[in-house]
């Protein structure tokens, strides 16, 4: 059975992190207040598919202020998960924005209750930093993905080129632009060169006739 038929199968979001464990091969972890742990990587999962990577993100990225604030150690790897899609980030791409003493964000009173601004700030940084994947479709490329992070260090990326364009731009429809509401086909290589041209903060080009954003 795929990871994506056993997610289909599950009752509870304990299932849903035995899925995933399963399916990655983890040996050791911990399930307490970070939903999975291990040295290498920390998960937060979601029953259903209701909260956005962003969402899952902000409430992961507190986990780790806190655990900078308390002086304890970070994984080198963030990931959250539910029954149909899943990312994973370096956790060294988020601390320029959580270790920002100037500018310190205003979480909320835990992980779960995070403030409108917590996620408007966490969104606006992360989304060019993250790896998304639909399980249904792309199951195979987030495990191969999540076991090279953990055996090389470093999330493999796929090189946008000439000869794999329109390779990319099917997935980014198929995983992204199908998620986006009310847009049209016709608008989907607009919206797709103006999401590659923005690495989260600044645009590769001035007046792009497009802008594509997260605004939960």
């Amino acid at each position: 059975m795929t990871l994506y038929q056993r997610l289909q199968e599950v009752k509870s979001e304990e299932d849903i992190k035995d899925a995933y464990i399963k399916a990655l091969g983890l040996k050791k972890y911990s399930k307490n207040l970070i939903d999975i742990q291990t040295e290498e990587i920390w998960f937060e999962a979601k029953d259903g598919f209701n909260k956005s990577s962003y969402q899952m993100f902000t409430q992961l990225l507190h986990y780790v202020q806190q655990a900078l604030d308390k002086g304890e150690q970070i994984p080198p790897f963030l990931c959250v998960i539910d029954t149909k899609k899943a990312a994973i980030m370096k956790t060294e791409d988020a601390l320029p924005l959580i270790s920002n003493k100037k500018q310190p964000i205003k979480w909320g009173k835990n992980a779960s209750g995070y403030t409108q601004e917590a996620l408007d700030v966490v969104s606006s940084y992360i989304g060019t930093y993250f790896v998304s994947f639909k399980i249904e479709t792309h199951e195979e490329e987030f495990i191969n993905t999540v076991k090279n992070a953990i055996k090389k260090g470093d999330i493999i990326r796929t090189s946008i080129t000439p000869d794999n364009l329109k390779q990319v731009f099917d997935k980014w429809v198929a995983m992204i632009g199908n998620e986006i509401e009310s847009v049209k086909d016709e608008e989907y290589a607009l919206l797709f060169f103006a999401d590659i041209m923005h690495d989260g903060t600044v645009s590769t080009h001035d007046n792009l006739p497009a802008e594509l954003r997260s605004e939960e």
